[in-house]
């Protein structure tokens, strides 16, 4: 009976333990925790044959309990104490993956977008369908006490051409944060992945953590810097590591591993968990599990469902096994100093859900089937007024504001609605005024006012081409603009 006793204590102690963070550092328990993680993501082949009534479009990889548990075992070889997983199904059931890898100690970050509903950085926008699939990620996960955080963006800026893309990111983590205490769940960590541009790094790292709103609880770093037989100086390492000195949340690489010199040698895990880095850094994610057409993985999935090693898979696991990071206490975490924003920003505003779906009731034609929204509406913002759509209803979802655009042209007009759309009667609500009608432009008044605005075409189109993975998103507002350009000069 002792026995049986001391069994359940050591389960129930195994997946209860939670990562929390004080001042600069994760801990788990009262120790420092240091990840030595791997990106734990298959991808779908092209031409692959699945279920589309039943599966998504990508392969969630805590989904599939045959799966997960095969790989645990490789994955606890390697000494793996964190996966990261960048598309998460909500409503799928992953409590048999979540325990299981709980039980193992080991811990989950998760990206809260998935490839066709995530911030794109040239049509940037926050709105309800995106936010609701931010909930729905926070729902299915939240419950798992080794959910150990949400990354709410993976390099949404990679330029200091598309820097007007964070705001969008910053409000995202305000509301995730929010929408996880008002729904009273564990205060689970909400950060951002950026890419590693000399450029820019310092600006981003400073603008997600300064301020109050939206601040960032762990910035990441994908890394791949140190190549082959590198060094602490020559990889940049040394360069980064000071550059973070002091930082007022905890730092990571959410992707490290060069693979220029191949198979990879994986000389700079001695370097990231040795005493200097560790002051600084809490370790990274190797890039990454399964072998893809990059050629990063350690496993090859083969055809009869199992996996095999590749040469990388021994390379780290004898390296991960050999480092024992030395951290600090949590009573020994100080509290660490936010720096003011030195300029003042403005953050898109949360998605009003009761908003869009009062305009969409009084929408007379809207979109049918797929549709491209950027070309979509780069053809009818020609026609009409588009101004609303970066304005008082910037945060609805696409299939609102195409049927927006879509109904103001058509005008009750069924030959035209019919051409993209469904027309139907309009819910007014009782008491409120009908939606003003705007005057369709003929083609030719509206050459005329082009010629005389002596602006082309090409000129005034607001919409950028579109980023193939993901269709959701706008343009940002010329206010975000000037704020960035103003930032950062």
């Amino acid at each position: 009976m002792l026995f049986l006793i001391l069994i359940l204590i050591i389960f129930i102690q195994s997946v209860s333990c939670q990562i929390t963070i004080a001042g600069n550092k994760f801990f788990e328990s009262d120790n420092q925790f240091f990840i030595k993680g791997i990106a734990y993501q298959k991808s779908r082949q092209e031409g692959e044959v699945y279920d589309t009534s039943k599966e998504p479009h990508y392969i969630d990889p805590l989904a599939n309990p045959f799966t997960c548990l095969r790989d645990l075992e490789y994955l606890k070889e390697l000494g793996v104490n964190v996966v990261r997983v960048y598309q998460i199904s909500p409503t799928a059931n992953h409590d048999v993956c979540m325990e299981a890898f709980g039980e193992a100690g080991i811990y989950v970050l998760a990206d809260l977008s998935e490839p066709y509903m995530s911030i794109r950085r040239d049509y940037p926008h926050w709105d309800t369908e995106l936010f609701g699939r931010y909930k729905d990620v926070v729902d299915a996960m939240h419950k798992y006490d080794n959910m150990m955080g949400f990354f709410a963006g993976n390099e949404v800026t990679n330029s200091p051409s598309n820097m007007d893309a964070s705001p969008y990111v910053r409000a995202a983590i305000r509301d995730t944060k929010k929408y996880i205490a008002d729904k009273g769940y564990r205060n689970i960590p909400v950060g951002y992945a950026s890419n590693d541009d000399a450029s820019i790094r310092g600006e981003l790292a400073n603008y997600f953590t300064c301020g109050d709103e939206g601040r960032a609880d762990f910035f990441a770093i994908n890394v791949y810097e140190w190549c082959g037989y590198s060094t602490y100086t020559t990889s940049g390492y040394r360069d980064l590591t000071l550059a973070f000195k002091g930082y007022p949340v905890p730092v990571f690489f959410s992707e490290f591993g060069c693979n220029i010199i191949s198979p990879r040698p994986f000389t700079e895990i001695d370097t990231i968990y040795g005493s200097t880095m560790t002051k600084v850094w809490s370790g990274g994610i190797v890039y990454e599990y399964f072998e893809e057409v990059n050629h990063y993985g350690v496993v090859q999935a083969k055809p009869d469902g199992q996996v095999s090693k590749l040469p990388d898979f021994d390379t780290l696991k004898q390296k991960y096994n050999s480092v024992t990071p030395v951290g600090i206490t949590i009573d020994e975490a100080g509290d660490t100093e936010y720096v003011e924003c030195t300029n003042e920003f403005v953050l898109p505003p949360t998605p009003d859900e009761d908003k869009c779906e009062c305009l969409w009731k009084k929408l007379s034609c809207v979109i049918r089937g797929d549709f491209d929204e950027e070309s979509v509406l780069k053809d009818l913002c020609f026609k009409v007024d588009c101004a609303e759509l970066t304005g008082n209803y910037s945060d609805c979802s696409p299939k609102v504001r195409v049927s927006y655009a879509l109904s103001k042209y058509a005008n009750g007009r069924k030959d035209v609605c019919e051409e993209r759309g469904e027309l139907r009667e309009a819910e007014e609500e009782h008491g409120e005024e009908e939606e003003e009608e705007v005057p369709h432009k003929d083609e030719q008044q509206q050459e005329e006012e082009n010629e005389e605005n002596e602006v082309p075409k090409k000129g005034k189109e607001k919409f950028p081409k579109e980023n193939p993975s993901s269709r959701s998103g706008s343009y940002a507002t010329s206010l975000n603009n000037f704020y960035w350009l103003a930032l950062f000069i």
